[in-house]
C-alpha cells in the first residue's frame, strides 16, 4: 500500500469516527431558542470530499446516510423523522433514497466544484467556502425536494419545510465557516507530505 492510500484511508477513518460521535452524542446538533436544532453532520463529508476527493466524500456521505437511518428508527421524535427510517416511514424505498443519495452526491459535488474552482479561483479559501456553501444548498434542496415529493402526507409539510428551510441558511453558514478553517490546513499539510 502506497504512502498516499494509507494517509487517505486514516483520514477517512477519523472522518467516520468523527461523523459518529457527532450522531451519538449532542453534539451533532446546535440547538437554537425557538428554531429547529442546526445539524453539523454534513460538514466531515464536505470537508473529506474537498480534501480527498469525490470517491471519498461519497463514501462519507453514504455512511451519514445509514447514520441518518439508524438515528431515525432508533430515536424519531416526530413524524418527520420517521420518514427518515425504512422501517417507520411505511415508504422503505423512499426513505433509502432520501437518506443516501442528497448525503453522497454531498461529499461527491464538494469535492468536483473543489476541483473546479481552485484551478479558476486563486484563493483556496473562497474556493473551499463556494464549495462548502453549493454543496450544502444542493443537500437541503435535495432532502426537502425529496420530502415533498416522497412523503406527500406528512402532517404540517409546508410548516416544517419552511422552518427547515431557514435553518439551512445557518446550517450553510457553519458549514462555510467550518470547511474553510478546517480544509486550508488540511489541503497545505496534505500537499506538503
Amino acid at each position: 500500500m502506497h504512502k498516499t492510500d494509507t494517509r487517505k484511508l486514516t483520514q477517512l477513518a477519523l472522518l467516520i469516527a468523527i461523523q459518529l460521535i457527532l450522531s451519538f452524542t449532542p453534539l451533532g446538533f446546535i440547538i437554537l431558542p425557538g428554531m429547529v436544532s442546526i445539524t453539523i453532520m454534513h460538514i466531515p463529508v464536505i470537508v473529506g470530499g474537498i480534501v480527498m476527493g469525490p470517491m471519498y466524500g461519497g463514501i462519507l456521505g453514504l455512511v451519514f446516510g445509514l447514520l441518518s437511518m439508524y438515528k431515525a428508527t432508533t430515536a424519531a421524535t416526530s413524524v418527520v423523522d420517521q420518514a427518515f427510517s425504512p422501517f417507520l416511514s411505511g415508504a422503505p424505498v423512499q426513505s433509502i433514497i432520501m437518506c443516501i443519495i442528497p448525503r453522497v452526491l454531498l461529499g461527491v459535488v464538494a469535492a468536483l466544484l473543489f476541483r473546479a474552482l481552485e484551478k479558476r479561483i486563486k484563493s483556496k479559501g473562497l474556493a473551499i467556502a463556494i464549495s462548502a456553501a453549493v454543496a450544502s444548498v444542493m443537500h437541503t434542496v435535495l432532502v426537502l425536494g425529496c420530502l415533498w415529493a416522497l412523503f406527500d402526507s406528512l402532517p404540517l409539510k409546508s410548516v416544517f419545510l419552511t422552518l427547515v428551510t431557514l435553518n439551512g441558511f445557518s446550517e450553510i453558514a457553519v458549514a462555510v465557516i467550518v470547511a474553510v478553517g478546517v480544509c486550508r490546513p488540511l489541503l497545505r499539510l496534505t500537499n506538503k507530505t
